[in-house]
């Protein structure tokens, strides 16, 4: 009798099991659906990428940073999603820098001024005067040139997915206002860590400062510094309208930010993911410059209503004859620089 009721229950357990199967083969079926021809499946494990940058969450960064990660979840259908950091909650620039390139950080939208340590080629983005407004950096990375530039990126480690504008810089300055390079003479100005940012403000004749980001205010704050260099949207979010008497509407360059991931984890990706994230880099990188005149209006107004006094400047030409050695040394260092800054001044011929 124990023999057969055990029979039995093999027989009906058996009978469970395929049936289980059917239903789970049926499932699976439905939960594969295409993505514009692709073979992405919707039940796959997501990709979870995480994403530092250092401003503040009302800041261009932020805001480029959460368009870009709407776009790579909306095209890999809730396949990829990215997880942003800001506020330097991972730490500063180059330390997320070393991170992405070392694998211990996946992403990050980091600014162009601190590659200078590894590599000159992103220098040319901030040439003093060079992308002179948002219609010519708008120009400028499109063209091939710029995609090179990123492309350069992977012999350190590192792959370019895009570049985003954050808004022109603008001089502040605690001793009085600048309208001419006499006016920067002996200025104990804060500066990115970067060469170029250095030999900028001492061809200017200033002395200049390194000094990490979330350091500016407390540096004017305790006389350390007597000026810096920020854009619009920055003297409001970060407070630097409280320790900051004059701001000169200078625009002496733009302060772009590299989208860029590891090279090794990027490459161990599908094609189709690969190409989700290269084409949000270049949506985004156009987006974020359409909103650049809104934002800096905005700020502008906020900034004018504060005690801090501003003004435009007066004669951009004064400055630029004094920052062609700049010019001529960095077009010395890459010869990407150099076909950069071709570029551009067909740009502006054609404007």
């Amino acid at each position: 009798m124990k023999g057969k009721i055990s029979v039995v229950f093999l027989v009906f357990f058996a009978l469970l099991t395929l049936t289980a199967c059917g239903r789970s083969e049926e499932a699976s079926g439905e939960g594969v659906q295409e993505n514009n021809g692709s073979n992405t499946s919707l039940n796959e494990e997501t990709l979870v990428l995480r994403l530092g940058h250092v401003t503040q969450t009302s800041h261009p960064y932020h805001m480029a940073a959460e368009y870009y990660a709407n776009l790579v979840e909306e095209k890999s259908e809730g396949n990829i999603q990215i997880e942003i950091y800001p506020s330097r909650q991972l730490g500063g620039d180059l330390d997320m820098l070393e991170m992405i390139q070392n694998g211990s950080l996946d992403a990050g939208f980091i600014s162009s001024s601190v590659f200078s340590g590894q590599t000159p080629v992103m220098d040319a983005l901030q040439l003093p005067f060079l992308l002179d407004s948002y219609e010519v950096f708008a120009e400028a990375i499109k063209t091939d040139t710029a995609h090179k530039m990123l492309d350069s990126l992977e012999e350190i480690n590192l792959k370019g997915l895009g570049i985003n504008e954050s808004g022109m810089r603008h001089v502040g300055s605690n001793i009085a206002p600048v309208q001419s390079p006499d006016d920067m003479q002996g200025l104990k100005i804060r500066v990115a860590e970067s060469p170029l940012m250095l030999d900028i403000f001492r061809t200017l004749g200033a002395e200049p400062t390194p000094m990490p980001y979330g350091e500016i205010y407390s540096g004017l704050q305790t006389g350390v510094i007597d000026a810096h260099e920020a854009n619009l949207p920055a003297y409001i979010d970060e407070n630097f309208h409280e320790v900051t008497k004059y701001v000169a509407l200078t625009a002496h360059f733009p302060w772009p930010n590299i989208n860029i991931m590891n090279l090794d984890l990027f490459n161990s990706l599908s094609a189709e993911h690969q190409q989700i994230l290269i084409e949000a880099g270049k949506e985004t990188q156009v987006w974020i410059v359409e909103q650049l005149r809104q934002v800096d209006d905005e700020s502008l107004k906020k900034l004018v209503e504060t005690d801090t006094q501003v003004e435009e400047l007066e004669n951009v030409q004064l400055f630029l004859e004094e920052v062609k050695p700049v010019y001529d040394k960095y077009m010395e260092k890459h010869p990407l620089i150099q076909e950069f800054v071709k570029q551009v001044e067909l740009i502006k011929a054609d404007q």
